[in-house]
């Protein structure tokens, strides 16, 4: 199977986006960070920007020390920045996630005293007390050295300090009781405190956009299904959309916990790995909606068992047990990515329209996925951080775009669907009359009857023309059909009803179907044929700037205020009623019927037809 050159060449360039990302900040223009110490005093902050403070920090595992102690230890490592310090060994043996330890970093500045600066912390496992010399500048939760007394949080924040001197030393103490990988995860970046304070704005900002986006999208699905539940993806989209939102959040900026400020440390990680699972199982039963098979039904159901027991295995375990497991869980979510694509493949088997624009959003989701998960273990680095998220979003757009095509897809069916059964309505007292007329007036005019058979066949033909169920036709078919009628119920009343007709000369303008002999039916049966005497209906089509102006009036019974509200308001009746071509157009045009009536003077119906909206 062939990849459209679009879906090739998305896929090439998220693997350019992610080959970038291997590339180590050796080769950028920051300075580097070598035995412990950053030199900075060629660096202006106000025109190089902020840095990143990645490089060879200093490491001291087993110990929480303050400025003063650090005069007299000796570091166990030079540890590159960021990393877990499960990946350390000292003397031989490998260190485990649980524990706690020191980094110091000198920085070299040039700067005056007092000047201002900041910094932008993201998160450490599991708590972290940040100082500049002896000062402590920021913490989240309680840094211990037993698992009792230590406090976990996660809340990436910027704060902003005073140099003491043009050099000082950073020191960040970490502890980590609660997660199976501990250390210093994500970069600190460092800057003046304008820029910092900014770069810190930008990041909350774009979450808090990314999430109400998600969100809003995720609520106006939501409506739909109520109002449409035989339209069940639109359901798994709304829930799939909550579960980005909720997994953006938590590896994120972690807004959650500045709404719900009780939620506990471990409540946060726990809605964090959970919420893994839950995307890639609710993506696939989304997918499958869109492209069942046998295979998409075995993943749907395995991956849902999947997210139940992983989620009964985080809430009964604690997170330094369920955590070991993140690598596994990553292996299973990168499946279950491959498995949407597979689902997404052999509906672009099946020659499905959308099958290449879901391709390429899966290919997105899964490339991005790797990307981080390369990330998140600290095996590529780059500049721009996480793209996970990033890509999920970008799926969520194309994914909008394919349900928009399928919901008007769905409409138009419906809209065809109804027309065919309205077309299929052959009365059975109008057939039985009609074929009555026929036989009586062989009788004693078969000229007359011939040619009323003929005006029948071309009314049944149309009648009974299911090859085009669009909701427009050409003009000349509906007066054809019209006519037909006309001539058969003119036959069958005699001088009781006369009809005329004054048309648009251009009949190859294309309206929308069953409004005008609907409309003129119902004028005989409830307009002229009440009168003992019958009446005269009259069909005038005209053009006017760019709208078709349609006129049916008769000079029946007429109807009162009350009766004609009646008529508007049986829209949901079976057959072809005022009520259901007045809410037709209204859907079409935004305008329905234009109906003027007073009893014992006749009843004038109008509506108008735009030419530029007409299709071709």
């Amino acid at each position: 199977m062939k990849l459209s050159k679009y879906a090739a060449c998305t896929l090439i360039a998220l693997l350019i986006i992610l080959l970038s990302g291997c590339s180590t900040l050796a080769g950028s223009d920051d300075p580097n960070i070598e035995k412990g110490v950053l030199d900075l005093t060629d660096w202006n902050f106000s025109s190089d920007g902020n840095i990143k403070l990645d490089g060879e920090w200093e490491f001291y595992w087993d110990r929480l020390l303050t400025y003063k102690d650090l005069d007299s230890e000796v570091p166990d490592l030079h540890v590159q920045i960021p990393s877990n310090w499960n990946t350390y060994q000292i003397n031989g043996a490998k260190l485990t996630g649980e524990g706690y330890a020191t980094y110091r970093l000198h920085v070299k500045t040039g700067l005056p005293e007092g000047t201002m600066m900041g910094f932008r912390t993201n998160v450490f496992s599991s708590a972290y007390n940040l100082f500049i010399n002896e000062k402590l500048t920021a913490s989240n939760g309680r840094v211990a050295a037993a698992a009792i007394d230590e406090v976990g949080e996660y809340r990436p924040q910027a704060v902003v300090f005073s140099i003491p001197s043009g050099e000082f030393d950073i020191i960040i103490q970490v502890s980590n009781f609660h997660y199976a990988r501990g250390g210093f995860w994500y970069s600190v970046y460092m800057g003046s405190a304008e820029n910092i304070q900014n770069f810190h704005d930008s990041i909350m900002g774009k979450e808090v956009f990314l999430l109400g986006a998600l969100l809003i999208i995720s609520l106006f699905y939501f409506a739909i299904y109520i109002l449409r539940r035989e339209l069940r993806y639109t359901l798994y989209f709304a829930l799939l959309c909550i579960s980005i939102a909720i997994g953006i959040d938590t590896v994120g900026q972690l807004i959650i916990t500045r709404i719900f400020q009780g939620i506990s440390f471990k409540t946060v990680i726990l809605i964090w790995y959970c919420s893994a699972g839950w995307i890639v199982s609710l993506l696939i039963s989304y997918v499958h909606e869109l492209y069942p098979s046998k295979f998409s039904g075995v993943a749907k159901k395995l991956f849902l068992c999947n997210a139940l027991l992983w989620q009964v295995l985080c809430i009964f375990t604690d997170p330094v047990f369920y955590t070991r497991f993140g690598q596994i869980s990553n292996y299973v979510e990168i499946s279950g990515y491959l498995c949407t694509v597979i689902i997404v493949a052999i509906g672009l088997k099946t020659e499905n329209k959308n099958g290449r624009l879901n391709t390429i959003s899966m290919i997105i989701v899964l490339v991005t996925y790797i990307h981080d998960v390369l990330y998140w273990t600290n095996v590529i680095k780059n500049d721009f951080g996480e793209l996970f998220y990033a890509g999920l979003f970008l799926f969520i757009f194309i994914q909008m775009v394919i349900q928009a095509k399928r919901i008007k897809l769905f409409h138009e069916n419906e809209t065809a669907a109804e027309l065919s059964f309205l077309q299929a309505q052959i009365k059975p007292h109008f057939l039985y009359n009609t074929l009555n007329t026929f036989v009586a007036i062989s009788y004693y005019d078969m000229d007359k009857a011939r040619s009323l058979l003929t005006e029948f066949s071309h009314y049944l033909r149309r009648s009974f023309d299911f090859k085009d169920l669009s909701q427009f036709v050409p003009l000349k078919n509906e007066i054809e059909l019209a006519k037909a009628y006309s001539e058969i119920e003119k036959a069958r009343f005699e001088e009781r009803l006369e009809i005329t007709f004054d048309v648009f000369e251009d009949l190859e303008v294309r309206v929308p179907t069953l409004i005008l002999q609907p409309l003129i039916e119902n004028a005989v049966i409830h307009g002229i044929l009440p009168k003992t005497e019958g009446g005269r209906i009259s069909i005038s089509i005209s053009q006017e700037v760019k709208f078709l102006i349609f006129r049916v009036k008769d000079n029946g019974i007429g109807m009162d205020a009350k009766k004609l509200l009646d008529v508007l308001r049986q829209g949901n009746r079976k057959g072809i009623g005022i009520g259901n071509i007045n809410n037709r157009l209204r859907r079409l045009y935004g305008k329905g019927l234009d109906i003027k009536s007073s009893p014992g003077v006749g009843t004038e119906i109008t509506w108008y037809i735009p030419l530029n909206s007409r299709e071709e």
